[in-house]
């Protein structure tokens, strides 16, 4: 298995939290893992079925109707998950296709650029205020008992999606056109 994995280790995590399907393992990844960590449909399940040749988790029946097919971590699984916790990250590989545009864009392009921005600014107010929603749901849901780490990276995807939201109004208006409220 290769050490730097994160696939894995992300599927390790969500299991961690209690047997999943890997429907729910993909319902995770787009509903709040999204806003920071991707794994498309076709990378979820050939590595399930890796982690469960690898011992790192098992396959059992769920007890509904359907008798879907659930993922639990073993005891060697948490084992790999907290020593890939307490490994160093890696620097962030940063590619933004917005900034690589405007870098290269000309004088002839503030149109293209404005239409860019404002579309970037509507989709940061659309998905701000799914991430507050998702935060007001688990404060309410859990009272208060929510996992911090859980509250650490959704207050994240708050604060710097509401600086890159402050970023593009800025820029609107550096281009000549005031960013509509």
């Amino acid at each position: 298995m290769a050490r730097n994995n994160n696939t894995l280790y992300a599927i390790l995590g969500i299991i961690a939290h209690g047997p999943s399907s890997g429907y729910d393992i993909r319902k995770q990844f787009n509903a709040s893992l999204r806003f920071f960590w991707s794994e498309s449909y076709g990378q979820i399940y050939p590595m399930l079925k890796q982690i469960v040749k690898e011992g790192y988790a098992e396959q059992i029946d769920s007890r509904e109707p359907r008798r879907k097919k659930l993922y639990r971590i073993t005891p060697e699984g948490q084992r790999a998950l907290e020593e890939w916790l307490s490994r160093p990250v890696n620097p962030i590989n940063y590619r933004d296709e917005l900034l690589l545009k405007i870098f290269i864009a000309g004088p002839q392009d503030t149109k293209a650029i404005l239409t860019l921005l404002e579309k970037e600014r509507d989709d940061l107010k659309n998905n701000v205020a799914v991430l507050k929603e998702q935060e007001a749901q688990a404060l309410k849901q859990y009272r208060n008992r929510v996992y911090p780490m859980w509250m650490m990276t959704l207050r994240y995807g708050i604060h710097s999606m509401e600086a890159r939201l402050r970023w593009c109004e800025e820029s609107m208006q550096v281009m000549g056109k005031k960013g509509e409220g």
